[in-house]
């Protein structure tokens, strides 16, 4: 899947995991088996249309610490 969405496998599972991912258990993903350990299957098509619909964030809008502490 990550390779056909032109990212990593990496990127790929890091953000099936993140607080606003664009995918979810059941619509975009399942897993093979029955343990936390099993392999993520993929549904290509919604899967290609959440990652393309996806909201990307602007780094200017990532709240950082200024280094000044009050």
């Amino acid at each position: 899947m990550a390779q056909a969405l032109g990212i990593s496998q990496k990127l790929l599972l890091k953000l099936r995991k993140v607080k606003n991912s664009p995918f979810k258990a059941g619509e975009h993903y399942r897993f093979q088996g029955v343990t936390t350990a099993a392999a993520v299957r993929w549904f290509p098509e919604p899967t290609d249309l959440a990652f393309s619909e996806f909201t990307r964030v602007d780094p200017s809008a990532i709240e950082t610490m200024d280094g000044n502490e009050e």
